[in-house]
């Protein structure tokens, strides 16, 4: 009998939590991209005043830029996080009424030889990127660019939300594999397909600590484990907003990877390689880096 009560509540923070994203889906269908985005924004800036997670972004931008985090400039940046992070989930929300040819013509590619010459060797391919500009639809561009991809995403819990966002992906044809359910990834890099894998922040926290712009920061080494283990090349790859609709992506080289020493050893090395990656792209774009979790060790 007590085990009732708990159940129905899930169920009913499930069904809120469905209802309140299918409302704010019908808003962002029903409104321009204008509207959309002015009430994403203003929703943002309310959300910025309210303090919610902003002394972790202030701490995030401040590791990134040494600026003091109580400057004037900090809180300039922390608030255009907000902004572009409210941009990104209308975006999301409209995915389904967006045609193929439109999402295409609004987000520029550039790279795809990379890929395609990492796909030639048969092993697959594994893509590291960061929370930068809207990252789930740089994804979904490699997949409407015809290569069959599969995303790491944030496991809810809550069947209703996690069907939502797996048929809004699957929409750009970007499939999901949970991070709490990574064993099926090896199969995907067999069947020569694509696992693109943010890694910036680790939603299970059983990361270890590495360097990152100087400070300890609890980095997940998974991109670089799963490309050892199946051979596979590990490719960078990030989008950034570069105007108010507009989007460009980039697929960088692949890393060359080190396979010589103790397993230990060499993680180390390979995450030297991926880390110098991601500051830089972090650091050139952190206005765009919409990092709202504490990664850091200190």
């Amino acid at each position: 009998m007590g085990n009732k009560p708990s159940g129905f509540l899930r169920f009913f923070y499930n069904l809120t939590g469905y209802i309140n994203y299918m409302l704010a889906t019908l808003i962002a269908w029903a409104t321009p991209y204008p509207v959309s985005y002015f009430i994403g924004v203003n929703l943002a800036r309310l959300w910025y005043l309210s303090g919610t997670n902003k002394k972790i972004v202030k701490k995030n931008i401040s590791k990134v830029t040494g600026i003091a985090v109580d400057d004037p400039q900090v809180s300039y940046i922390c608030k255009k996080i907000y902004m572009e992070f409210a941009k990104n989930v209308v975006d999301f929300l409209k995915n389904r009424i967006i045609s193929r040819e439109q999402f295409n013509k609004n987000i520029n590619i550039e790279g795809l030889e990379y890929l395609e010459k990492a796909l030639s060797l048969g092993k697959g391919a594994v893509i590291f990127t960061a929370h930068i500009g809207n990252f789930e639809w740089g994804a979904a561009r490699i997949g409407t660019a015809g290569f069959k991809i599969w995303g790491v995403g944030l496991y809810r819990g809550n069947p209703l939300l996690d069907n939502y966002f797996e048929r809004n992906r699957e929409n750009k044809c970007l499939k999901t594999i949970y991070a709490n359910k990574m064993l099926h990834v090896f199969k995907i890099l067999r069947n020569n397909e694509i696992v693109a894998i943010p890694t910036d922040w680790d939603p299970l926290k059983n990361s270890k600590e590495f360097d990152f712009f100087g400070h300890k920061a609890f980095i997940p080494s998974g991109s670089v484990q799963i490309a050892l283990a199946a051979k596979a090349p590990l490719l960078p790859s990030f989008i950034i907003r570069d105007g108010k609709y507009h989007h460009h992506q980039i697929i960088l080289p692949p890393v060359e990877l080190e396979t010589e020493g103790e397993k230990e050893e060499i993680i180390k090395k390979n995450m030297l390689k991926v880390i110098a990656i991601l500051e830089d792209e972090i650091k050139k774009n952190i206005e765009q880096w919409v990092m709202f979790h504490d990664i850091w060790a200190e």
